[in-house]
């Protein structure tokens, strides 16, 4: 049990690391997956939790429980909470179309990179690294997962937060 579990791990931190490489380095997919296009990434999705939060260098967004909706028009909307609670596409549909849409931040796909940009905030910007999992990593991932990398903001490639997300039907 204890053996299977620091393998997991193990393997969650080879996996982590090699897509961050592979987000900075290409657009190339591979067995285990390879860069969110804009097409993956429209639609709705839920946070999951990550094995090792200590790989998180810094946390900007303190809540255990986050939804996200990609749009088709280059938005992106986001809530969080502290508890729990299970919602459908349709019911993130309803929820987030209450934002005004002068409001919602912008994305945009560059290469193997998600650029979040905030009207409302100057100079504000988020690069993100993402990866699909092409296929289940056991006690990790499940094929389909999204991983993002947030940069450090100096555009290096220093990776200070990862985030693990499911697609919401």
């Amino acid at each position: 049990m204890v053996l299977q579990i620091k393998k997991s791990l193990f393997l969650f931190f080879v996996l982590l690391f090699s897509f961050s490489g592979v987000a900075q380095d290409s657009q190339k997919k591979s067995p285990a997956g390879g860069p969110a296009t804009a097409q993956e990434l429209i639609g709705y999705w839920k946070m999951i939790p990550i094995p090792n939060l200590a790989v998180n260098k810094v946390n900007p967004w303190p809540k255990p429980y986050q939804w996200f909706e990609f749009r088709k028009d280059g938005k992106v909307s986001s809530m969080m909470s502290s508890e729990y609670k299970e919602y459908s596409a349709n019911e993130l549909h309803t929820i987030f179309k209450v934002f005004p849409k002068s409001k919602i931040p912008n994305y945009k796909v560059e290469g193997s990179f998600v650029k979040i940009d905030n009207p409302d905030i100057k100079n504000y910007m988020e690069i993100w690294g993402t990866n699909i999992f092409a296929k289940d990593i056991e006690g990790i991932a499940k094929k389909g997962d999204l991983m993002m990398t947030l940069d450090d903001g100096a555009q290096t490639g220093n990776v200070i937060y990862y985030r693990l997300l499911r697609r919401v039907k």
